[in-house]
């Protein structure tokens, strides 16, 4: 669509539907590059309607979307130092907009610090990566205050910042975190209501979805169950095991490619239920995780094969 220097916001507004669309077909399609070109058609777009309307909430919420999604295709392309220019351009932008409506404006802008953070840590700067996930939290808790459907975002943001702890070398503080967000998963939708998913991969909490919160809260209750079996609380950790497991294979289930996730969580379970003494259980989840390393093609699990082996001898002269 080509339109000349009159061209009402109304027209502008079409092509910029047309714009993005363009770019979310290439992201979906792994077009990294071609996503970033037309991200890139897209903004002078979004400039030219900030122009004829400067105070347009719509207009700026566009600007900060498409600046978030810029920094995530910068990355993508290797172009780190741009995607954190574009991730804190997209931040500010969204604070901008958080006094008009904070309920509604506070969520993208946790959102925004996720990717600042994220783009920042892809620079090798784990530590100042930490600031702008911290904020995050601390915005998404004032916006569950107010619209508790929000639980799972702050989940998965306390999963992130308690991954970046533990690498810190602060694990009481990351324990505390993988804790409330392990809590906050199961709180997620206070009536207990279920989903059933198309692929039947089992009942789902109605508050988050399977694929996109599923791994982050095997990974807060993996984390949970390391930290009591290095505590000595062999019950607990097999509880929070057992539980990452059951939501481990309702993701396999849901998407089959992360199989192998679920086979290497087997492996660590079986070393928690062997400290417990439950080695007959111990030894079926080692055994199904051996049989899937054995499957896979051309031998792409050997080291971790290796090291189910290895367990595997360890378990058996308990």
């Amino acid at each position: 669509m080509v339109l000349g220097e009159n061209a009402t916001e109304e027209d502008l507004s079409a092509r910029l539907r047309d714009e993005v669309a363009v770019m979310e077909r290439a992201a979906a399609d792994g077009r990294y590059r071609d996503a970033l070109a037309a991200s890139g058609t897209a903004s002078a777009t979004i400039r030219r309607l900030r122009e004829i309307a400067p105070e347009n909430a719509t207009h700026i919420l566009a600007a900060a979307g498409l600046l978030h999604n810029r920094s995530h295709f910068l990355q993508r392309v290797g172009e780190s130092d741009a995607a954190v220019a574009a991730a804190a351009e997209s931040a500010a932008l969204f604070r901008e907009l958080v006094p008009a409506d904070p309920a509604f404006y506070r969520p993208y802008l946790a959102d925004a610090l996720v990717r600042l953070g994220a783009a920042i840590e892809a620079t090798g700067r784990k530590g100042e990566a930490r600031e702008p996930i911290a904020e995050a939290v601390r915005q998404y808790r004032e916006t569950v205050f107010d619209a508790p459907r929000h639980r799972a975002g702050l989940a998965r943001t306390l999963v992130r910042f308690g991954e970046m702890l533990a690498e810190a070398g602060d694990r009481e503080r990351a324990t505390e975190a993988m804790a409330e967000a392990a809590d906050l998963f199961r709180a997620a939708d206070e009536s207990g209501a279920v989903f059933f998913t198309p692929s039947n991969a089992g009942p789902i909490p109605a508050g988050w979805e399977l694929l996109v919160d599923g791994p982050a809260f095997v990974t807060a209750l993996r984390n949970l169950a390391a930290g009591n079996s290095r505590a000595g609380r062999s019950g607990a950790a097999v509880t929070d095991s057992r539980e990452a497991v059951g939501i481990a294979r309702q993701v396999a289930r849901a998407r089959p490619t992360s199989a192998g996730d679920l086979a290497d969580l087997l492996v660590e379970h079986a070393q928690i239920l062997a400290e417990a003494g439950y080695l007959i259980e111990a030894r079926n989840n080692l055994e199904e995780a051996i049989a899937w390393y054995e499957s896979a093609p051309d031998g792409a699990y050997e080291p971790r094969l290796s090291w189910a082996y290895d367990v595997r001898e360890r378990i058996a002269r308990q």
